[in-house]
């Protein structure tokens, strides 16, 4: 159990980095064509590649290997369209705020949005009461980010 948890903490940490360095492309490709023409063909591509990998596991084990299921399909299209949403902010503010700050904004709210999400339970777990250090921690972060935000 213990190991799979710093497993875990290895992935998000190289998630993370994952996250900082399609940010910095995001926010030059921004700067190049603008956040939208980035949101857009961020995802195309990035759309294309992977319909080209479900096509090649289809055709080498079968289409029950990365079929998806109906309740499946609608989260994955909503989460899709977010995520166009997602590359097109990240575009527009790293080209503006500067990668840290626009880096610890998006953590920040990814944050915010934790808490009440675990507040409510929407997670599938238990909730998590919503307490003076959970809010703490909200607002030092908050101060992190107007830390990190350039003096211009």
């Amino acid at each position: 159990m213990k190991n799979m948890i710093v497993v875990g903490g290895i992935t998000a940490m190289f998630t993370g980095i994952f996250i900082g360095i399609q940010s910095l492309l995001s926010g030059k490709a921004g700067n190049l064509i603008g956040p939208v023409n980035t949101g857009f063909w961020t995802n195309f591509l990035g759309g294309s590649l992977a319909g080209m990998i479900i096509l090649g596991i289809t055709l080498a084990k079968g289409f029950d290997v990365v079929g998806i299921t109906r309740p499946a399909f609608g989260m994955v299209l909503i989460s899709g369209t977010l995520g166009i949403m997602i590359i097109m902010g990240i575009s527009f503010s790293i080209s503006r705020a500067g990668v840290a700050a626009g880096l610890a904004a998006v953590i920040w709210g990814q944050l915010l949005f934790g808490v009440i999400s675990d507040t409510y339970g929407w997670g599938g777990l238990e909730p998590i009461p919503l307490d003076l250090r959970r809010v703490i921690g909200l607002v030092l972060m908050m101060i992190s980010v107007l830390l990190l935000m350039p003096r211009k």
